[in-house]
Order: structure tokens, then sequence, then C-alpha cells
């Protein structure tokens, strides 16, 4: 039954992705073709900071989102109080188990050994009881969802942070299917279409390109590769990444990181980037159908 339930949340994953397999050629023009029928959705930019990458023995520490109608891809925020969601989650006793047992020195201040550190005076302030623990941020979460009128969930690499929320929320019986949103995920834009806009407009001459693609080469155990880091286009764009893998400063960082994406794909709509994003449409259908999926890259 759990192997059913496995494939069965995988198909709909599938199903539920703006920018699934099958779209993975299409052009610029195509690109914005598809996404007018959900310009008048409410795109919700999410993030979630955890203990560990398997929700089934890690859990969540933060969830971040704010909630933007689309205005021709410019995101206007809804009204903060509406569309702002954000808590940090304090760690569960099994959480703190399991950083004891780990013999790590840190542990005495298990805090320390997440992404956020020590409460600060500001939390303090705003949970003079403390933090509240996870099932309640968890369902608070989806209530947040449910309030917001046609949703679609936005998140660079969408699947660890949807199968994540899902998993914790099933293990409290919180009744929602992330899955049953419009899925758009961020590191897919920028694997298939930025970064091939990127190296094509770079082979033509393009001096800004040139210095994007320049900022955005890495080298790897196999050579160098152009990252689909969040931070790091951010960076070569000049977008704050003040706090990174803070959920709100990421989710904010997020929002203006996939404006500009826009926007430069919106100003080269009539450019040929077949040459580049079919290496990479091939690459990433070979991980789908390996059923490995893809690994967090923030």
């Amino acid at each position: 039954m759990k192997l059913l339930l496995e494939n069965w949340r995988k198909y709909v994953l599938k199903e539920a992705y703006i920018l699934d397999s099958d779209f993975f050629d299409a052009s610029i023009e195509q690109l914005f073709e598809k996404l007018k029928d959900f310009g008048d959705n409410t795109w919700i930019f999410f993030d979630t900071e955890t203990t560990g990458f398997e929700p089934d023995t890690a859990q969540l520490t933060e969830i971040g989102a704010i909630a933007a109608h689309p205005n021709n891809w410019q995101f206007d925020e809804v009204e903060a109080e509406e569309g702002l969601f954000y808590d940090k989650i304090k760690l569960n006793p099994e959480t703190l188990a399991g950083f004891e047992a780990s013999g790590d020195p840190k542990a005495k201040y298990p805090l320390e050994l997440t992404r956020y550190g020590m409460p600060s005076d500001e939390y303090r302030e705003k949970y003079p009881k403390g933090m509240p623990n996870e099932e309640d941020i968890i369902q608070q979460f989806v209530s947040y969802l449910e309030s917001q009128p046609n949703p679609v969930l936005v998140a660079q690499n969408a699947e660890f942070d949807i199968n994540f929320v899902q998993t914790r929320a099933d293990l409290y019986n919180i009744p929602v299917n992330m899955r049953e949103y419009p899925i758009f995920d961020t590191m897919i834009l920028i694997k298939l279409w930025h970064n091939s806009l990127i190296k094509t407009l770079a082979d033509e001459g393009d001096e800004r390109a040139q210095t994007i693609l320049q900022a955005l080469t890495m080298t790897g155990k196999f050579g160098d590769y152009v990252t689909s880091s969040m931070g790091l286009v951010s960076k070569a764009y000049e977008i704050s990444t003040k706090e990174w893998h803070n959920a709100l400063a990421d989710v904010k960082m997020m929002m203006e990181m996939t404006k500009v994406i826009f926007m430069a794909l919106q100003e080269a709509s009539d450019v040929d980037i077949s040459k580049y994003q079919g290496r990479t449409a091939w690459g990433l259908r070979k991980k789908l159908q390996k059923g490995r999926g893809l690994h967090r890259s923030g």
C-alpha cells in the first residue's frame, strides 16, 4: 500500500508541474504562451528550511511564503497581513534525541545545528512561550494556502519542498494534498530557459550575457558546468543574498530572481535557445527516468 501511495504521488506530482517533462523543449515564446493560463492565479512563492534532506527522519524548522499577483510577471505582493506567512519551528523531541545521539559536541545547543541558529531577540518577543511546534505550523500553512484564490506553488527545486511538507503533514494526519495545486519550479526555469538563453547570447557576443555566464560557471568533478543555484543566479544579477537560507529571505530572493529572469526572457523571446536547451532537457529526462528526481539546490 505504501509503495502504491508513493507511486500515485509521483504521478500526481508530475501532472501538477507547469513545466513538466513534456514541455522541456518549449521555446521562450511557447513558455509565455503557456504561462498565460496562470496569469490570473495567485503565485505563492515559498521555501522551507529543515534539519535534513529526508522528511521521514528530519523535520521542518522554517516555512516562509509570499503571495503575489503575476501582473505581467512583475509579481505584485498581496497585502502583507494576508499574503505573508513566516514562522520558525521548535525542534521536536525526536530531533533533539537524534542530535544528542550523534555525539556532536554542538548538540548541547541543538538550534546551532540548524540553518537559522539560535532565536534572536525578535523571536523571543514573538514567541514568549517558545517557538510553535511543527504540527501547528504545518496546519497554519495549509490554512494559509487554502485562503489564497487559485494558488500556484512556486519553489526552487519544488519537488523537495512539496514532498517534505506533504510527508510531514501526513505524519500528523493533516488533510492536505500539496499536489492538487499547479507547481512552478524555478530551478527548471533556470536550467532550461534562463541558462540556455545566456549561453546562446554569450555565443553571439553579448557582453552582459558573457559576464553572467562567467559568474555562473563552476568547476566540478566532471569539468565546468553552469549552475542553477538560486543564490548564485541572484548574485549574478546583483540581487541581495543577505541571510541566504533563511526561509523568508530566500522567498524574497526567489521572487526577485524570477522577475529578472522573466524580464530577460521577454526581451529575448525570439532567440532560438534549442541548441543548449535540448542537451539540458535530455539530461533532465534521463534523471527522471532513473527515478532520481532532482537534488536540492538553493
